[in-house]
């Protein structure tokens, strides 16, 4: 395992080094984006959030009414199970389960329809972030365009997410 790390670090050391002498002597531009970031900050994506965090009130409240429920539930059959007869403890179980299974289906159902709507919005968002991307790389002359997690340092100047960003948000 030590062998296949250091084997490992050792090919992406060869493989980065042509680009980082490169880069370091001049001969190429690299810049970062943090795509994730400049889509979640922008005027249209804020809106959508809080068009969907509205629509889904209801459902967020209702999951917490049943939430409530079902912890009544278990808190009644821990504190009555000594005296309950056993069609008791069966009927309040079958109730609790039945609860829960109806709040797992909300949930799914909110999970489903949040990633539905940031599907959505990626949809509508990413090929204008793409052509800003290009734009901004033909005008600054960059070579490569990385994702900025990929660096672990990068001067501030040759981070174009806020760029990138106040060109979606004019869109």
């Amino acid at each position: 395992m030590k062998n296949f790390l250091t084997s490992s670090l050792l090919a992406l050391t060869m493989a980065v080094s042509p680009l980082a002498a490169q880069a370091a002597t001049g001969g190429m531009r690299i810049a970062v984006v943090d795509r994730e970031e400049a889509l979640l900050a922008t005027s249209a994506a804020k809106a959508a959030q809080d068009k969907l965090n509205a629509d889904m009130k209801p459902e967020r409240d209702k999951l917490e009414q049943l939430r409530r429920e079902i912890k009544a539930m278990e808190e009644s059959y821990q504190k009555n199970a000594a005296t309950m007869g056993e069609k008791q403890k069966a009927e309040l179980e079958d109730k609790a389960r039945a609860k829960t299974m109806e709040f797992t289906q909300r949930l799914q159902q909110v999970q489903q329809k949040t990633q539905t709507a940031q599907q959505e919005l990626l949809k509508r968002l990413l090929p204008s972030m793409g052509g800003i991307i290009e734009e901004l790389r033909k005008a600054g002359n960059y070579d490569i365009i990385l994702e900025r997690s990929a660096a672990i340092y990068v001067a501030p100047e040759h981070d174009l997410t806020k760029r990138v960003l106040d060109r979606l948000n004019a869109k």
